[in-house]
């Protein structure tokens, strides 16, 4: 909490760290991030997030089997809440748990996961856009 509360509105510059926060790298990154970019770089980055979620609740609802939406149901709760709880514990209302903050947080397994994840989403609207083209071409 002190080393986003350095931070101010603006922060202190890019790798300019004045607290010391342990394992700053992975499990940490939100409170450098709002040490180093301030206010304004932490809802730059909760911003990008809710962009994120927003398109993929869009694909959700545009798919029109079942299955694919469980999956990128499934998808898009796993990325919120890891996101929830990763700002939650570096601002002090949650435990510390040690998940990492998706596409951000050093971490091979959770990086390729999300990845993977995303890529179904992004598979789940190209087969909607295809088949919405094909489609068309049958009533012309």
């Amino acid at each position: 909490m002190k080393a986003i509360g350095s931070g101010g509105v603006f922060g202190t510059g890019f790798n300019v760290s004045k607290v010391y926060v342990p394992v700053r790298e992975s499990d940490m990154i939100f409170s450098v991030i709002g040490e180093n970019f301030g206010f304004i770089g932490g809802c730059i980055l909760i911003l990008l997030y809710l962009l994120l979620i927003y398109q993929m609740i869009r694909v959700t609802f545009d798919t029109k089997n079942v299955f694919y939406a469980y999956i990128s149901t499934g998808i898009i709760m796993m990325i919120l809440f890891h996101t929830f709880e990763n700002i939650g514990m570096n601002i002090g209302l949650l435990p510390l748990t040690g998940i990492p903050l998706p596409f951000v947080s050093q971490g091979g397994s959770a990086l390729i996961g999300n990845m993977i994840g995303i890529g179904l989403i992004m598979s789940m609207r190209y087969h909607y856009k295809s088949y919405m083209f094909s489609r068309n071409d049958d009533f012309e």
